[in-house]
């Protein structure tokens, strides 16, 4: 049976000054269970970033109630603290002289012993596979990846169960972000518990357990990520990327977007060979996949011509 390792009702952050007031938060409901991964999916500033930090115990909400291990996270947060780790979306291992020093540096200020913290911070980078000629190595000269596989050393070693990972492939390069992924599904293998944000679609995708699309401090859907592509009426999804005339097609399928590249969906694979064909003619240039978690996304909160990151 799954159990719930933080549970949040009815959740609110109001910021109230100079003459404006921001609903960060609106009414949001979150359930993590064990041992998954739970993303919440949303562009920047959609309130992803404030719900981490307020079940991290570093925010207060305005309204609500938020639990974790049982714990109210307003009320009693220290044992929360205790068993939790975080990695906010900023964080930078630089200002220790090595990978090796500063997962024994976070371990030290979290209670272990010296030769505990010496012990755990080995076995950790070991099991990040961080090679040890980096282990001794200033942390400036490492690649932008690895220091990002050196603050989830610190996360392993400390052995929390519940990790907070804010935007962690932020920044990364295409190959570095594939590797990072491999390691944060690592620490789910080791039965931790993770809930991390996100606005990159594919991230979500390979990751998740548990997908939360937000979208200005509200939720919109909620579920695994391939029963949520599946829920789609839309199968197929036709990218012109070129500007030309789209007349006739709204019978076939829905266009979205104002100016190229537009999107096109349609719902079977027929449909798709009508749509080339007609299109072809008019001189657009095609491409055609299935519809992923980024569709979802687009087709719940998007709007007509509105960018989507």
């Amino acid at each position: 049976m799954p159990t719930n390792v933080l549970s949040a009702k009815d959740l609110w952050k109001i910021y109230v000054g100079g003459g404006r007031r921001v609903e960060a938060l609106r009414g949001v409901n979150v359930v993590v269970e064990k041992g998954t991964i739970t993303t919440l999916l949303g562009k920047n500033g959609a309130g992803k970033t404030t719900f981490l930090r307020i079940a991290a115990t570093q925010l207060l909400p305005t309204k609500g109630e938020i639990t974790i291990f049982g714990y109210d996270a307003v009320k009693d947060p220290w044992p929360i603290r205790e068993r939790i780790a975080v990695v906010p979306q900023d964080a930078r291992p630089l200002l220790f002289p090595s990978p090796l020093e500063y997962v024994q540096t976070v371990l030290v200020m979290r209670g272990f012993s010296f030769s505990d913290a010496r012990l755990n911070a080995v076995r950790s980078l070991e099991e990040m596979e961080i090679p040890r000629e980096l282990w001794n190595k200033s942390s400036w000269s490492l690649s932008g990846g690895m220091r990002r596989r050196v603050l989830l050393a610190a996360v392993l070693a400390a052995d929390a169960e519940l990790i907070f990972l804010d935007e962690p492939s932020i920044g990364l390069d295409p190959l570095a972000r594939r590797g990072l992924w491999s390691k944060i599904s690592k620490l789910r293998e080791q039965g931790k518990t993770i809930l991390l944000t996100t606005h990159y679609m594919e991230e979500a995708e390979v990751l998740s357990d548990k997908v939360i699309l937000i979208h200005e401090g509200q939720i919109y859907l909620e579920g695994e990520p391939k029963k949520l592509v599946d829920t789609l009426k839309w199968k197929y999804k036709l990218e012109i990327l070129n500007q030309c005339s789209l007349d006739g097609v709204e019978d076939i399928g829905y266009v979205f977007g104002d100016s190229p590249p537009f999107s096109i969906y349609v719902d079977d694979e027929e449909k798709v060979s009508n749509m080339i064909k007609i299109l072809s003619r008019k001189g657009c240039k095609i491409t055609v996949s299935q519809t992923t978690l980024e569709d979802v996304f687009v087709l719940t909160v998007g709007t007509r011509g509105e960018e989507v990151e």
